[in-house]
């Protein structure tokens, strides 16, 4: 019997229910396969805003059942359940806190960080691999990429590195951040990932069709489904150094690039004008490199996020 909190399910039996963490609800499908196999856990929706992930997890779990599946496989359709009917991005209105940034929690702390807590004493410990689905949230575009650990055990990092290179992407960023969900799992030795597909409030068939490929090229890697694609993948390229730019001040953003786009040393990414078109800020790139998401919208609030870049070696 596989038992996370108040969820049961027996082998050969499909679950779907809710998570009781305290008061709060996390919609979740179990599915115990009729074979042995790995116990494997994929999130969606710890930011509610990023639909195309949510959509995918939802998807997947209608169309897997115990006769296709070897071992155990444990979707979470949306996290951040409560924030997704705000339509508020990035947070959990009942804390305010943006979970990712939260891990791994705290038994007595607030609704982000009981949540978190649960994950890493309750659900990590159980499993054999954790992927996290992300994407653009509302105001942001992203291109496909992903990200793996950085931090924790040799044989976690290198595992991780090597299930990702078997995903149909053409960039893995190797992380250096401690928090967040799947840096969290692999701290307590957990070999994890994360995906960024979609974006923009958009949940578009093609992205729905490219996310769910991946994560039957991961399952299929793990022996948990059987699954082959015909598309030969280009070589994945790792990126080590990332810059992360936030606004410095409130004001108009004009992001000169896209999403995927390559970019040179001293290219002007982007600027931030205020109401009468007075330029602030102007950013540049600090080596060449690749746009992997930035924020699209004309608004930007102090302090958030305006746009991403991995360098890339020539």
């Amino acid at each position: 019997m596989f038992k996370l909190g108040n969820i049961t399910c027996n082998k050969g039996e499909k679950y779907s229910g809710f998570w009781k963490i305290d008061d709060y609800n996390i919609p979740v499908t179990v599915i115990y396969g009729k074979n042995r196999g790995k116990t494997i856990c994929i999130s969606a929706g710890i930011h509610n805003c990023e639909y195309t992930s949510i959509q995918t997890a939802i998807d997947l779990a209608n169309e897997f059942n115990p006769d296709n599946i070897n071992g155990i496989l444990i979707i979470l359709h949306t996290v951040n359940y409560s924030g997704f009917f705000k339509r508020v991005p990035r947070i959990v209105p009942e804390d305010n806190k943006n979970l990712n940034r939260v891990f791994p929690g705290e038994e007595n702390g607030t609704v982000s960080e009981k949540i978190a807590f649960a994950f890493s004493k309750y659900l990590y410990p159980q499993l054999d691999f954790f992927i996290d689905l992300h994407g653009g949230d509302l105001f942001e575009e992203v291109m496909p990429f992903i990200y793996a650990p950085g931090i924790g055990e040799k044989e976690v990092i290198d595992f991780s590195h090597k299930v990702a290179s078997n995903i149909s992407l053409p960039v893995r960023v190797r992380s250096k951040a401690s928090t967040g969900a799947y840096n969290s799992a692999a701290i307590q030795g957990v070999p994890s990932l994360l995906i960024e597909i979609g974006g923009n409030g958009n949940i578009e068939s093609k992205n729905l069709d490219r996310y769910k490929s991946c994560l039957k090229e991961f399952l299929a890697y793990l022996e948990v489904i059987e699954y082959t694609t015909s598309s030969k993948s280009e070589e994945q390229k790792e990126i080590t150094q990332a810059n992360y730019l936030e606004s410095p001040c409130e004001g108009y953003w004009y992001p000169r690039f896209k999403a995927g786009d390559l970019v040179e040393k001293d290219d002007i990414l982007g600027e931030i004008k205020d109401c009468f078109g007075k330029e602030l800020c102007t950013f540049r790139a600090e080596f060449d490199g690749i746009i992997l998401y930035q924020t699209i919208s004309l608004a930007i609030p102090k302090d958030d996020p305006l746009v991403a870049y991995g360098k890339l070696e020539r």
